[in-house]
């Protein structure tokens, strides 16, 4: 109960910082798009987004005339993302994946970066109901992290000092695993696309200006990890903004 309270808080603590998130978070390549449908094998029509936030992932999609319902529980992230999807074929809904209903089912249900937000309990036997037969679950990943192994270890033992519960979790806590073994599910995929980038230590650390531990340290806490990263990131580098994709469809 403590953690899905503390999932809840954190999953809700994004809509302080809605224009950041829209301006520094990173964008989806179209490849991710390409990848989904050249995998569906059939035209995909109608989408259910889990945790749209702003539209990063909703817009790639809308833009290949699929219209896309796309939950996202937070008010004020729901109200950026009908914002930027205005003039697309999107309906945002203020809504928890575990709470929606729908009458008719969806080609396609997707997640990008939100997946772990979703009670695991719940989360791959929802999306199978969701889903028409033969329909398409995505799963899609990008940490971002830094490309350079000493620069990651750096930052990753100053974030170790600012989070030490974090220790020992899991950073991927989605798996391919968790489809497989369902039996609702079949030709369960997993794929990586390469996406490099580059960053600048403001970019970097307005980012993570975004990221849900960094939302629940107070303020002085915040400042001070950030300053302490910025004195070890050169003045560009790269990221791996590598994509992670778990793919499967519904029998």
């Amino acid at each position: 109960m403590a953690e899905e309270t503390d999932r809840a808080a954190r999953n809700l603590s994004f809509g302080s910082v809605a224009a950041d998130y829209e301006r520094y978070r990173l964008e989806y390549p179209d490849e991710v798009v390409d990848a989904v449908l050249r995998y569906a094998g059939r035209p995909i029509r109608s989408a259910l987004e889990v945790g749209a936030g702003t539209g990063k992932a909703t817009r790639r999609f809308a833009s290949r005339d699929i219209t896309v319902t796309a939950l996202e529980p937070d008010p004020r992230m729901a109200e950026m993302l009908a914002a930027t999807t205005r003039h697309l074929p999107v309906t945002p809904v203020a809504a928890t994946f575990e709470a929606f209903a729908s009458g008719p089912a969806f080609d396609l249900v997707y997640a990008a970066a939100s997946w772990h937000w979703v009670d695991p309990g719940v989360r791959t036997a929802h999306a199978a109901e969701l889903l028409v037969p033969g329909g398409v679950l995505a799963l899609i990943g990008m940490l971002g992290d830094l490309a350079d192994p000493a620069l990651y270890a750096a930052v990753d033992e100053i974030e170790r000092r600012a989070f030490p519960s974090r220790v020992g979790t899991d950073v991927r806590p989605w798996s391919i695993d968790e489809v497989t073994d369902h039996g609702a599910f079949t030709d369960v995929e997993q794929r990586t696309l390469q996406h490099p980038l580059t960053s600048t230590p403001d970019e970097f650390i307005a980012r993570l200006g975004t990221v849900s531990a960094y939302l629940m340290l107070n303020r002085a806490d915040r400042a001070a990890a950030f300053e302490r990263i910025r004195a070890v990131l050169p003045e560009r580098f790269e990221l791996d903004g590598a994509v992670h994709l778990v793919l499967a469809r519904r029998r």
